[in-house]
């Protein structure tokens, strides 16, 4: 009455859940890979707009301080606040300097009438200033720098969702 009950698993068990197993993982790193293909490239859209944002920032620098050096020169020509604003021509001047072809930099700037005293600080600070970034002019303010969208370009699609 000695009988041995073996009670185990069948001989295909152990590979159907390695097979299961190597499927899993499989998948679990084709997934990995997707995420990284797709992180890089927005890494790389990223990394793309920071360089024309940062490229249009440079054109409108350039602007801005050739903007003062004609303005000084007007200003040192004039005899007056009402003969500079005519040789300056409007009181307020505009730019824009594309980033991409769906968003720009606009940039305003209104004309001022320096004092003495404004034109001697600036003077002051742009010959102690070490920095390589565009100190505020005296003879003009910056109303607007602004990143703009080309809204015309933008493809909105609310006419296809029902609306009940």
């Amino acid at each position: 009455m000695n009988k041995n009950i073996h009670i185990g698993l069948p001989i295909g068990t152990a590979s159907i859940l390695l097979i299961f197993l190597t499927l899993s993982l499989t998948s679990f790193a084709v997934l990995s890979l997707q995420t990284s293909v797709a992180d890089m490239n927005l890494t790389t859209k990223s990394a793309e707009y920071t360089q024309d944002y940062y490229a249009a920032i440079h054109l409108a620098e350039g602007y801005l301080a050739d903007k003062d050096a004609e303005l000084k020169d007007i200003y040192e020509a004039s005899s007056s606040e009402d003969d500079y604003m005519n040789k300056a021509g409007a009181k307020s001047f505009s730019e824009e300097f594309a980033i991409n072809e769906m968003q720009y930099l606009h940039v305003e700037v209104t004309l001022v009438y320096p004092s003495i005293e404004d034109i001697n600080s600036h003077k002051k600070s742009s010959v102690t200033g070490s920095e390589a970034s565009f100190k505020q002019s005296c003879y003009f303010y910056i109303s607007s720098f602004t990143i703009m969208t080309h809204e015309e370009l933008l493809d909105y699609k609310d006419a296809d969702v029902p609306v009940y």
